[in-house]
């Protein structure tokens, strides 16, 4: 993620969250808890106190990311934070209706990179309830605005009308459940009943141009996170994992759409998305990362300039699952990785490009792959040091792999299925590649038919077509089925490979 945008996201998340945390029966104590809990990340707080009745009055806060060499900073100020003491027990806090925001970032030219914007509330109300130990935070706002107010490159304005970024939050609502005691740890909820997105952006020394337009309904996101009372910078994910950061996390989101173009020198690139809704779930702790991604009934349309007409595609459900170990370790550890992409079916234009007479079966492909095993990471994935630990040469290796299953592998396309299962344990011990042993079990169906066609409509020479048989009569034996191929494919300890049964290396 480039480090502008996890500036953005962890000022934003700073302003919902840090609230949360800070419940409790005095404004002092609200007030002296927060700045506890900003600093602890590494940020820096300031402003004027000023105690008026039952309220606390902050003018001109400033919180900032502090100046760390060669990293992005950031900024948000805030005129006027009030913390008011409610009859019941009860804190409610009141934001400033705009609250500015200057982010820099080094740019790949050695100078820097500025980004203006404004946060903007309308109709947030902040309640907080309960102890410092066991309080409940509950929020609601007609809308939240991040808007960008300029963008600078070495002190030079960028035209605004190539260059904005606007999101729009309407309709919100959530709670944050927060208990203290060794760690702080957050249950939150919320509810949005759409977002909205302008976003533009120009290359000053060329004529690259993007623009993005887009809208999410119903998004919603429920989930867990335990914080360290302190860790020495926020940025450092990998010290605040080893200080017992955890996050277990899903967003559902409804029906969303997106349309983009994108202008170059070899011409226009414009297109439009549109899905029905999906999940994502995150999960990330010292034990691991996990992903979770769905997306249904989504529906593509290209068009370029390279093309003489609107490339156009149709995908039911699309899956996308990874599980992976995040630290160094010495023993191996569970990983998991796997993608589906389901009733992928293309526009007959497009099918008529290579089979204008129509004798490929149109059916929906899919595409589907589900893999599992164990592994040793040999070095700290996200260490913000990456780069100068050498893991990322071309002769670097991130991992050692002990045991890959094959639980699943789907291929269907034309008319023709390609199916399997297996598992492989690997030897790390040598020093050359690893070496495995283990099996794959596969059945093909349908494949010389889908040879007949493509000879047939001219895509595939009949020579390559009669190599294609021969292999496929080596590697494989008939099944029961008409047009139905066989393989079990073996690699011994030896690294001798066989073909049911057969020795073929």
């Amino acid at each position: 993620m480039p480090r502008s945008m996890r500036h953005i996201l962890a000022s934003s998340a700073m302003l919902l969250t840090a609230p949360a945390a800070l419940a409790d029966v005095t404004a002092e104590d609200v007030w002296n808890d927060w700045q506890s809990y900003i600093t602890a990340f590494g940020y820096q707080v300031s402003g004027q106190e000023s105690r008026t009745g039952n309220s606390l009055v902050i003018y001109d806060m400033v919180l900032n990311s502090g100046q760390a060499a060669g990293d992005a900073t950031g900024e948000i100020t805030m005129d006027r934070v009030v913390f008011s003491e409610q009859s019941d027990g009860s804190v409610s806090i009141e934001l400033p209706a705009v609250m500015p925001f200057v982010m820099t970032t080094p740019n790949d030219a050695g100078g820097q990179t500025t980004i203006r914007m404004n946060y903007t509330q309308s109709g947030l109300d902040i309640l907080a309830s309960g102890t410092p130990t066991d309080m409940v935070y509950a929020y609601a706002a007609d809308k939240l605005t991040l808007e960008s107010t300029g963008f600078e490159i070495d002190n030079r304005a960028l035209a605004p009308q190539d260059n904005k970024i606007l999101v729009v939050f309407t309709d919100l609502s959530g709670t944050t459940d927060v208990t203290l005691d060794s760690r702080r740890q957050y249950d939150q909820k919320l509810d949005v009943e759409s977002v909205s997105y302008d976003v533009a952006m120009a290359d000053p020394n060329s004529e690259g141009r993007l623009t993005m337009k887009g809208q999410t309904q119903g998004l919603e996101f429920a989930g867990v996170s335990t914080l360290p009372l302190r860790v020495v910078q926020a940025t450092d994910i990998d010290a605040m994992l080893a200080a017992g950061f955890t996050v277990e996390g899903e967003f559902r989101y409804g029906p969303n759409a997106m349309e983009f173009l994108a202008t170059n020198p070899q011409g226009p690139l414009s297109g439009s998305f549109i899905a029905d809704g999906g999940s994502i779930g995150v999960t990330m702790g010292a034990g691991g990362l996990t992903y979770d991604v769905t997306q249904d009934a989504t529906s593509v349309e290209m068009t370029s300039a390279q093309l003489p007409f609107p490339l156009t595609f149709d995908v039911a459900r699309s899956t996308f699952k990874l599980a992976t170990p995040v630290r160094k370790s010495d023993t191996a550890e569970n990983f998991a990785l796997g993608f589906t992409l389901d009733g992928f079916a293309m526009s007959d234009m497009l099918w008529g490009l290579f089979d204008p007479s129509s004798q490929l079966p149109r059916d929906p492909a899919t595409i589907a792959v589900d893999l599992a095993g164990k592994a040793r990471l040999l070095f700290d994935m996200l260490n913000p040091d990456l780069a100068a630990t050498g893991m990322t040469g071309a002769d670097a290796t991130p991992a050692e792999i002990e045991v890959l299953d094959i639980n699943k592998l789907q291929i269907t396309v034309a008319g023709a299925e390609l199916t399997g299962q297996g598992g492989f344990t690997f030897d790390n011990s040598g020093d050359g590649a690893p070496e495995p042993n283990g099996a794959v079990d596969l059945t093909l169906v349908g494949g010389n038919g889908l040879l007949d066609k493509l000879v047939a409509i001219g895509l595939l020479p009949e020579q390559q077509a009669m190599g294609a048989r021969m292999m496929l009569g080596l590697l494989a034996v008939p099944g029961e089925a008409p047009d139905t191929l066989n393989s079990k494919i073996e690699i011994n300890e030896q690294g001798h490979v066989s073909a049911n049964g057969q020795r073929i290396q």
